[in-house]
């Protein structure tokens, strides 16, 4: 495409920024908490970690935030106060095209394990693409990828009767 004058450029340029760029990282996702009341979690406010980890047979880094970061944030009881009847609860991860993966809370809290399961936005240095992003959940030790949730859109903490 030629373009003539510095503001048709200018025109061109944006739109190809944004063409060329898959949405950028989602700054906020859906927590549904214990009281069922739902709050917007900003992850620009998080700590930033990094994973390595094989994403089918293919070593990829991706970074994002601690899913334990975001629960902590709405005040879900993790550490020490995660004892008892409160290691029965569940995430629920839900992704934009309906697929739903569940979590036992005590695999995201640090008092039981060392993995991160991360809401990654960045796959190699580069925003998601559009058919996992903006944000996908990461389960570094996983044997199979079935628990990446892609497109993930929010998340939900429930208690197991």
């Amino acid at each position: 495409m030629r373009v003539g004058n510095p503001v048709q450029w200018l025109a061109a340029a944006a739109l190809c920024t944004l063409i060329a760029r898959p949405a950028l990282a989602q700054r906020t996702i859906t927590v549904t908490g214990l009281g069922g009341e739902s709050q917007a979690v900003v992850l620009d406010t998080l700590p930033r970690h990094t994973v390595v980890t094989s994403d089918r047979g293919l070593r990829t880094t991706f970074v994002g935030v601690a899913l334990r970061d975001v629960l902590a944030r709405v005040g879900v009881p993790l550490g020490e106060a995660l004892r008892g009847k409160a290691l029965s609860r569940v995430i629920i991860a839900s992704a934009a095209d309906g697929y739903q993966v569940t979590y036992a809370i005590a695999e995201v809290d640090a008092a039981f394990t060392d993995q991160i399961i991360l809401v990654a936005d960045t796959r190699d240095g580069h925003p998601l693409l559009a058919d996992t992003g903006p944000l996908q959940i990461v389960v570094p030790l996983d044997k199979r990828p079935a628990r990446w949730v892609r497109q993930v859109t929010r998340l939900e903490v429930r208690d197991v009767p």
